[in-house]
């Protein structure tokens, strides 16, 4: 494309400094023009105390408070762009990223552009293949909803003056902020695109027990979500849980019959996510405060 707005990366981090260096490493890739920036959120509580300079990255600090919105709130701070991408810092961008974001052009009343994700096995682990098989971070679920359509903020782009209107990201929970955002945008009449071909690949979680946690950690946000939008994120039925805990199952036990164990192991950690989204309901989703 010919001309297209500036836009400000921004990932929130939380992680090692091998993982850190490897982002720092990796943004760049990203094709861009005058008036583009990248920017790292390091939302450590012994993170940088100072915005510094990496190359052709900046880092903030955001120690204050433990939650993806208080770091890309952070990073929106010092974002000069007219659009704000905000990517995960475990995905992988395509290099054609940012422009892909502009074709077409976005509608003048439009302020979230939802971009692709493909999950990726990386380290090859069951659960990471399940995720992969899954699709547990797609777009596509949560763009399709019947009501309370909403892009996840693993790769999403926001127009910077409808973000500062609604005052970004709430911060101080762990989950749901993004789904927030969007209904919050919607609300105020703005709108919501797709934007699959600006595509980034997200690394799964290699471990059972990390996506455990995972889905646990997004089942505390719609419950959030449920109480701040009665009837949106409802949890279902103790028969529509059984029923569906039990397909699962029989699933499972199918498929290991028929000589597949990798379907089989498949349909068996379907059950384990879907328990742990619903006990996840009972956990806080308040973001921990740092002194």
């Amino acid at each position: 494309m010919s001309d297209r707005p500036s836009v400000s990366v921004i990932v929130p981090f939380l992680g090692t400094e091998a993982q850190l260096a490897a982002l720092i490493e990796r943004l760049p890739t990203i094709a861009r023009r005058p008036g583009d920036e990248l920017i790292v959120a390091d939302n450590r509580p012994r993170g940088p105390a100072t915005i510094a300079a990496r190359g052709a990255v900046r880092l903030c600090p955001a120690r204050e408070t433990q939650s993806p919105g208080f770091a890309r709130n952070r990073g929106a701070e010092l974002a000069g762009g007219d659009w704000l991408v905000f990517i995960d810092a475990d995905t992988r961008p395509s290099a054609s990223l940012l422009d892909d974001y502009f074709d077409p052009p976005p509608g003048s009343r439009t302020a979230v552009l939802a971009g692709g994700v493909r999950d990726v096995a990386g380290g090859g682990s069951l659960a990471a293949r399940h995720s992969a098989a899954r699709g547990h971070m797609s777009q596509a679920a949560t763009l399709t909803r019947p009501a309370g359509p909403y892009a996840q903020t693993v790769n999403c782009a926001v127009r910077r003056s409808a973000f500062i209107e609604l005052g970004g990201f709430e911060h101080r929970v762990r989950a749901g902020e993004d789904a927030d955002l969007c209904l919050r945008v919607q609300a105020s009449g703005w709108g919501l695109e797709q934007r699959p071909g600006a595509r980034v690949e997200h690394r799964a979680r290699d471990g059972v027990p990390a996506l455990l946690v995972q889905l646990a950690r997004h089942g505390s946000g719609a419950r959030w979500l449920n109480h701040r939008y009665p009837g949106l994120f409802p949890p279902p039925t103790l028969r529509q849980l059984a029923r569906r805990l039990a397909s699962n199952l029989l699933a499972a036990l199918a498929k290991l019959a028929r000589g597949e164990p990798e379907a089989a192991s498949f349909a068996a950690l379907d059950v384990l996510t879907a328990i742990a989204f619903e006990l996840g309901r009972l956990l806080p989703n308040r973001a921990p405060e740092r002194n």
